[in-house]
């Protein structure tokens, strides 16, 4: 849930706001829907009575309106007489006006023009969550119009700095003091690689949090999700108030960096530096924006322990947080970017072999097949076009040996994996 109550102010002129942007990496049936509506559904729950409250706020407000209408005429025709007999105009009744129409509250949207998105934000001011089980058309369609004119404000989106967004049939602009919006959706493999191909690194695609885990086997659940508790905290955020000043204007509240923070900080900068003397392309821009990254984690897991505690208010952020922020996005997200950005450039046989030994590592396999491969349906790995190179690959590693000989002319389908993948001898 995006949210312009708290920034966190890193030192004089770097401010995050925590606006985190989501993509869940992985073939269909995956298990990337399921893992969304985990978070998703109580947020569902809450827009559910936020609109509810609005029918309730809006039925009453109509009625009000009807009343307000009939005194405006009774009024506008006792002016009228009153001009005609030269005496002084009645007041205008305080009931003559029903006043601004009722806002429906939002936390959620799923497809948008960036007009639409403006509006909203001005009326909620908080933020919101675009939320897609397939971001690919999103991503895509930020080139339909204009050349691609919806990057720069998406790209705003991110920052949660003020826009303004000029209106065809409207001379006057929707002006947005905070352009917060989160994103959360998924997006298959594949056309994850057309985009890399496809686009400009002006910096939008690395600033995902990318999950792109191995495979894994299928396993039943042993526990379950307390969407009350869930939903608890979200109320609680939703709850935070941001500073209003003497002229009504809002801004949020700023959390600084505590010291020891700061230090933690300079030597995940430090360490992010040094990765990027190894890295290329997509996969340089985005550990450029992983000290960023590790701020908004950080500024998050704070706001998630007063979410479950609301009775120790979130002052600073603390080291604790901040160290378990760049241990998440370095040490962990940072190998789930590497597999879909840092491989961007990796010839076809070799993302094969790599897919393939992780699903080696991640089911423990002994002895693997082309077939088992083939029937996977994996993007890549369809054929046996496709699968004899990644095979191949993965004898000249010696990661696997044929079992058996076939038939001459004919390549082996079984292979068995050498022992030492296991640290075995």
């Amino acid at each position: 849930m995006s949210d312009s109550t708290r920034w966190t102010v890193v030192w004089d002129g770097w401010k995050e706001p925590p606006i985190i942007w989501g993509i869940l990496v992985g073939d269909p049936s995956s298990g990337k829907s399921p893992g969304q509506d985990a978070v998703l559904d109580p947020i569902k729950e809450i827009d559910k009575q936020l609109s509810a409250e609005y029918v309730g706020a809006r039925d009453n407000w109509a009625r009000k309106d009807v009343v307000a209408k009939l005194v405006a005429s009774k009024w506008k025709a006792d002016v009228k007489q009153a001009i005609a007999d030269v005496c002084e105009p009645p007041a205008k009744p305080a009931e003559a006006d029903a006043g601004a129409p009722p806002i429906r509250g939002r936390i959620r949207i799923t497809d948008t023009t960036t007009e639409k998105a403006a509006e909203l934000l001005c009326d909620g001011w908080r933020g919101l969550l675009l939320s897609r089980d397939e971001l690919s058309g999103w991503l895509t369609g930020m080139d339909r119009y204009n050349g691609g004119g919806d990057r720069p404000f998406w790209l705003e989106a991110f920052g949660g700095r003020s826009y303004t967004v000029d209106r065809k049939n409207n001379p006057e602009p929707v002006i947005v003091d905070h352009l917060t919006i989160a994103v959360l959706g998924g997006i298959q493999p594949d056309k994850l690689d057309k985009l890399l191909i496809k686009t400009d690194d002006d910096g939008l695609l690395a600033r995902f949090l990318v999950a792109f885990p191995a495979p894994a086997p299928l396993r039943r659940p042993t526990t379950t999700m307390d969407n009350n508790t869930i939903r608890q905290a979200f109320e609680r955020l939703r709850g935070l108030e941001p500073i209003t000043d003497s002229n009504g204007e809002r801004r949020p509240h700023y959390l600084p960096l505590s010291e020891a923070a700061q230090n933690v900080l300079q030597q995940f900068r430090e360490q992010c530096r040094d990765w990027e003397a190894d890295a290329a392309g997509l996969m340089k821009s985005h550990i450029g924006k992983m000290p960023g990254l590790a701020v908004r984690v950080a500024t998050v897991l704070a706001l998630l322990d007063f979410a479950i505690d609301s009775t120790n208010p979130v002052k600073e952020i603390e080291a604790g947080h901040l160290g378990r922020a760049c241990h998440y996005v370095g040490e962990h997200m940072r190998k789930h970017a590497h597999r879909a950005y840092g491989a961007e450039s990796m010839p076809p046989e070799l993302r094969g072999a790599s897919r393939i030994a992780e699903i080696i590592k991640a089911e423990g396999l002994r002895q693997i097949n082309t077939r088992e491969i083939q029937r996977r349906g994996l993007q890549g790995l369809q054929s046996a076009r496709e699968i004899g190179p990644a095979f191949a690959a993965l004898q000249g590693a010696n990661w696997i040996a044929p079992m058996q000989l076939s038939a001459p002319g004919r390549p082996a389908k079984n292979f068995a994996v050498n022992p030492r993948v296991w640290g075995l001898k």
